[in-house]
């Protein structure tokens, strides 16, 4: 019985490991089609999240099989509730990547291609950390999921320098509101991204050690 158990297991690991890696994937096509002006990447960006909607559902299914037909014990149940929060952070990773596509084509319409250096090192840091967040629950790995958590101050940080010089660019060009709104608004998205993986490794460490870490009152 066990040995099923531990089967089932890991075919979850196996369906967040998929679906972080949609994420992951998601968050890099829309980097791009923002930066390089990549109208097909924007699209097919929207398209590939819609598959995490059926990737949630289908974890879900898989998380409440397990507690109805299987026996779990204190530390698979949290490992089984981990599961059922994690999703819902990858889901909506997965709607915020949707969103800044379709602020990505917008902008394309209106033909314009620049984009802040800051916000594509957010967005590579925001797929680090889901990234990571995804590896620590998998492999039960605290403090790598402690040292998720730390990184979210790097993306803050970026966060505050882009609005900064949005602002800037406000000021000097009175055109130029329109377009820092867009920008600041694909800015936000990622630092929410950044959010997602610091609730996922929140919920990593609370599968290996039975602690929730509290939510930073900033957030």
């Amino acid at each position: 019985m066990r040995k099923t158990f531990d089967a089932e297991l890991l075919e979850l690991n196996a369906g967040l490991m998929d679906m972080s890696a949609a994420a992951e994937d998601a968050i890099d096509v829309v980097t791009a089609s923002f930066s390089d002006g990549d109208r097909q990447r924007a699209l097919s960006a929207i398209e590939a999240t819609r598959s995490m909607d059926r990737m949630e559902r289908d974890i879900e299914d898989h998380c409440l099989r397990l507690l109805l037909r299987q026996q779990p014990v204190a530390r698979d149940l949290r490992t089984i509730s981990a599961a059922l929060k994690m999703v819902t952070d990858l889901r909506r990773i997965g709607d915020q990547c949707a969103n800044i596509a379709e602020i990505s084509l917008l902008l394309q319409q209106k033909q314009q291609g620049e984009t802040l250096e800051d916000i594509c090192t957010m967005s590579r840091k925001a797929a680090v950390m889901v990234k990571g967040a995804i590896s620590a629950y998998v492999e039960r790995d605290a403090e790598a999921a402690r040292g998720v958590i730390a990184q979210d101050d790097e993306v803050d940080a970026l966060f505050a320098q882009v609005k900064g010089e949005l602002a800037g660019r406000i000021a000097a060009q009175s055109g130029a509101g329109d377009r820092a709104i867009d920008l600041a608004i694909i800015a936000k998205y990622l630092e929410r991204i950044a959010d997602h993986g610091v609730n996922i490794a929140r919920w990593a460490i609370f599968c290996v050690t039975g602690e929730l870490v509290p939510e930073d009152p900033a957030e």
